[in-house]
């Protein structure tokens, strides 16, 4: 009995992370170190770039992968409000 409970909860949380969704993009770290290596320690065999460039593009294949749930939805939708409001205050103090 206490085995079916666990997998019913296990199941049940799993289904719920997917819904809720990650807080930020993955890879956004690894992007980062990858434009730093690339663009920030310059060599002139170029290693550093190659290396960094791939290690770039290793950030955004895990950015792909990152799950789009309720909590990223509701950032953005947040973020897209913000812009709006920013982009109608510079319309209304416009002088013609």
């Amino acid at each position: 009995m206490l085995g079916y409970a666990l997998n019913y909860l296990s199941k049940n949380l799993f289904f719920m992370k997917e819904i809720l969704g990650d807080y930020e993009p993955k890879g956004k770290t690894v992007q980062a170190v990858g434009k730093f290596i690339a663009f920030g320690l310059d060599d002139p065999f170029h290693i550093t770039t190659i290396t960094g460039l791939t290690i770039y593009g290793i950030g955004k294949y895990i950015e792909k992968r990152t799950n789009y749930g309720l909590r990223m939805a509701y950032q953005d939708l947040e973020e897209f409000k913000r812009r709006l409001k920013e982009a109608l205050l510079d319309i209304n103090t416009m002088r013609l």
